[in-house]
């Protein structure tokens, strides 16, 4: 499987996630170290992930139409490297707010469509795909580690620039993208009709919801822990922990999704969400227990995402692969995120972390009713 194609798929994820690990664990500390307040600090979160309700609709649409998905992804990956080379000297909240607008409107630009590549090169062996996206995870967990050390030992200020290290060789690799839109063929169904199916209703609904709960932990869960006495390096360690048990599930989801069928995984992947909150709700100040909530990342990030992927893949085929995966990217890591941000910033400060974490658990236990009643798939058989 080590082939070129391999290689290069595998090499983009790695670098396009590394800049991730730098963003999600360390980019709120750096605002917080600027002087951004937690209201503020959660609106330019909410920004970042709120542009992808609409941008991966508008790359989606071009990419599919104008038959450059490639061109898509390095337009993407080049200019988020040029705005963001303009954040360390952002001083104001709303310059900051202008520049994540743009920069995340980019940066949205390229990983869905990237997934589509991905999907469409793995034609039949789709379910292959977590053997490429766990390099994703791997360059994050080494991002964590570096930034931990780098931050622990010359400031939080480092964090811009590292970040701008990752986007520029995220960049290098988009330029051995190949063009994977030449020869599909027309679909029969529009992207609406699909869309409207119940089952698609359903998927898209709990992945909306899921990424609501999870608004707390990618926006406030380093702050959280710092409120509870925890060291960054320890912030960093905890992180990484949650990312190895991701990579772990990513090897072996491809032989799970046959075995045990899409829906079925999708499923159990709300339980441990809801149940991973109310742990992290009740017992901050316990090591073990954060740990142990951290380590469901593995099922609430790794495996959902693997089985949603595939999903949004066996609905949305041919030439609507890319408006699918869009599709999925805006209505769950856009409006669920932006959403999932925005709360959390407005209540952390008048409701405490603990009490905005319940509530994620109760977004996570309704994406489980839904996922129960309404989604639907033809790989589900145990």
């Amino acid at each position: 499987m080590f082939n070129k194609s391999y290689i290069n798929l595998s090499s983009f994820y790695f670098f396009y996630f590394s800049a991730l690990g730098a963003f999600l664990p360390f980019w709120p500390l750096y605002l917080n170290y600027k002087s951004f307040t937690p209201y503020e600090i959660g609106v330019i979160t909410g920004t970042m992930i709120g542009t992808k309700i609409i941008a991966p609709n508008v790359w989606g649409w071009i990419a599919d139409k104008t038959g450059l998905r490639h061109r898509v992804i390095q337009l993407g990956a080049l200019s988020c490297f040029i705005i963001f080379t303009f954040a360390s000297s952002m001083e104001s909240f709303s310059g900051m707010v202008a520049l994540i607008f743009l920069f995340s409107f980019f940066w949205n630009a390229s990983l869905p469509q990237f997934e589509a590549v991905t999907m469409t090169s793995l034609g039949s062996s789709y379910n292959n795909y977590s053997q490429i996206r766990l390099w994703g995870s791997l360059g994050f967990i080494l991002s964590v580690f570096s930034l931990s050390f780098l931050t622990q030992n010359y400031g939080i200020e480092v964090v811009p620039t590292c970040i701008l290290s990752f986007l520029f060789l995220t960049f290098i690799t988009t330029l051995f993208v190949k063009n994977t839109n030449a020869n599909q063929k027309k679909h029969n169904n529009s992207l609406l009709s699909i869309a409207l199916k119940p089952a698609v209703i359903g998927i898209l609904l709990s992945c909306f919801l899921m990424q609501v709960s999870h608004g707390p932990f990618y926006a406030f869960f380093a702050i959280y822990l710092t409120e509870n006495s925890y060291s960054t390096n320890s912030i960093g360690f905890i992180w990484s922990l949650g990312v190895i048990a991701e990579i772990l599930i990513f090897i072996k989801i491809s032989s799970w999704i046959p075995k045990y069928g899409l829906q079925n995984l999708f499923i159990v992947s709300f339980l441990f969400a809801s149940s991973r909150w109310l742990l992290i709700s009740f017992f901050p100040e316990s090591v073990i227990i954060v740990t142990l909530a951290t380590l469901f990342h593995a099922i609430t990030y790794g495996m959902y995402h693997a089985v949603s992927i595939s999903l949004i893949h066996e609905y949305f085929t041919e030439e609507l692969q890319g408006r699918g995966q869009a599709l999925y990217s805006s209505i769950s890591f856009g409006l669920g995120g932006s959403i999932g941000s925005i709360y959390s910033g407005y209540f952390w400060e008048s409701l405490g972390g603990s009490t905005v974490y319940l509530y994620a658990s109760l977004f996570a236990f309704l994406g489980l009713i839904v996922s129960l009643i309404l989604v639907k798939s033809k790989y589900r058989n145990i």
